[in-house]
């Protein structure tokens, strides 16, 4: 137990140093807060500044932060995050230090985050994961298309304004029967 209490102790410890570095050189107008977790959050301030914001972490040879985590995002129709309808957010991680970092971006509904594929190979299946869920498009994706619904899926399912219930039935579909009465082959 006491061992467990000691590294978490550690990682607060780098959490906050990386937050006081963040803080000193990358705000610059940017809002920053921390989670519960000592995790610091950190807002862009247009599509453009995500980028190079990341770019510029990247490149900081203290925090290291050499590894995307992941890419998601949530629809923010509700407004509790600002004007915009979206917020992207971007986990990266430093695999030296051990450092973890959040980065927020607002997006409208016609704006176009820059590609992260350039930096981190591994950003092409989350951006198209993000597209394919939210509709959010990333300018200079190499194959931005569906990843996880049909291709003849209409809509994005995780936009708050698409129906809980709603289910597409395509024609050609093979009948998938997963419950005690399955429907007889006419075989």
């Amino acid at each position: 137990m006491g061992n467990a209490i000691a590294k978490n102790a550690e990682f607060v410890q780098r959490q906050v140093l990386a937050t006081a570095r963040i803080q000193e050189k990358y705000c610059e107008g940017r809002e920053l807060t921390v989670d519960a977790v000592a995790e610091p959050i950190l807002w862009a301030r247009s599509v453009t500044d995500a980028f190079e914001l990341v770019q510029r972490l990247r490149a900081d040879d203290v925090l290291k932060l050499d590894y995307l985590t992941d890419i998601t995002a949530y629809d923010n129709v509700d407004g509790k995050d600002g004007p915009k309808r979206f917020v992207v957010i971007y986990q990266i991680f430093s695999t030296t230090t051990h450092v973890r970092l959040r980065i927020k971006l607002g997006v409208d509904l016609q704006e176009e985050p820059m590609s992260w594929t350039s930096l981190w190979d591994g950003a092409n299946w989350l951006e198209r994961e993000v597209f394919d869920m939210f509709g959010i498009k990333f300018k200079g994706h190499p194959n931005l298309r569906r990843i996880l619904m049909d291709e003849r899926f209409t809509g994005h399912p995780l936009r708050k304004e698409y129906p809980l219930k709603q289910r597409e039935q395509f024609p050609d579909n093979v009948p998938l029967h997963l419950g005690a009465h399955p429907v007889p082959s006419n075989t």
